[in-house]
């Protein structure tokens, strides 16, 4: 036998090869498309949580003018002058706080973007350097290590590290931004039921806003003790219910820090007073009764 005469190609290792190759291609369009479909569901989903967190918000807002009128039918033409220009001036809020909240829902969809693209450049690489190797059991090793599709969810990839938030809480830029680089507001010369540090109290939340985006965090809890005081001021004075936006500020702020004790606190002064039904007042009452059940057990 001839030592030296080149070894003619093994059929069967070239068919399995070439099978593994053809699979190979057809896994790699399946996690391109599994990967873009998944993209899809969620900007779906995040365009569904924007209309319904808009909702909330403009629930929130027209809560507060419900309780502006009420308190205004029994006032002389001063204070019901007052009230409409308190009203445009929530108002105006309330389209600040939509065009934050849109902003921060646009960022998050060219991020989800940027991950489908990042993915299909990694699987691109991926399988070139697969189809580069004709040796089986390389080709097998390798395909093992075949690369993931992201989790587009933030909650599922770190829940350790935020805890829930509202979307009035909403951090990161340009919200932060444009939070910080606002000047302090000032105090005013208002008084009487509903005022806080002379202006009338839906007026602070800009304010605090400000103070947790340069993270000045107590202060801003001080700055909302005084507004609920100044809510349930107006309440008591008026009849009418306190708004809930600072009860639950405060209790997220204590949430984040890990103080049940606190957060249980405010929660329960929230109780105390005269609130009026919807949304977040359900979500707070909601929250105390888990806190509660959870101390108990």
């Amino acid at each position: 036998m001839n030592e030296s005469a080149p070894r003619r190609p093994n059929r069967f290792l070239a068919d399995l090869t070439q099978a593994m190759r053809s699979a190979a291609e057809t896994v790699r369009q399946v996690l391109i498309d599994q990967c873009q479909a998944d993209a899809k569901a969620h900007v779906e989903a995040l365009s569904s949580q924007t209309a319904d967190e808009a909702a909330a918000i403009k629930e929130a807002a027209e809560a507060d003018v419900v309780t502006i009128r009420a308190r205004s039918k029994e006032q002389v033409e001063r204070v019901r002058a007052e009230t409409e220009q308190r009203i445009a001036q929530r108002r105006e809020l309330l389209e600040q706080e939509l065009a934050e909240h849109n902003s921060a829902i646009e960022l998050e969809v060219e991020r989800v973007q940027e991950r489908v693209a990042a993915f299909q450049n990694e699987v691109g690489r991926f399988f070139e350097r697969l189809q580069q190797d004709a040796d089986p059991t390389v080709f097998a090793n390798m395909a093992s290590q075949m690369p993931r599709s992201p989790d587009f969810d933030p909650e599922r990839e770190a829940p350790a590290k935020e805890p829930e938030k509202p979307v009035s809480e909403l951090e990161g830029k340009p919200r932060a931004e444009i939070a910080a680089a606002r000047a302090p507001l000032k105090p005013g010369t208002l008084s009487g039921a509903g005022a806080v540090r002379g202006r009338y109290y839906p007026e602070w939340y800009v304010e605090v806003e400000r103070l947790r985006a340069i993270g000045d965090e107590d202060s801003a809890v001080t700055l909302l003790f005084d507004i609920a005081v100044g809510t349930e001021a107006e309440s008591q004075a008026e009849g009418g219910p306190v708004a809930p936006a600072a009860y639950e500020e405060l209790a997220v702020i204590y949430r984040g820090r890990g103080d049940a004790e606190a957060e249980i606190s405010i929660l329960e002064r929230f109780a105390r007073q005269e609130h009026a039904p919807g949304a977040v007042s359900s979500r707070l009452l909601a929250r105390l009764a888990s806190l509660k059940g959870s101390t108990r057990r």
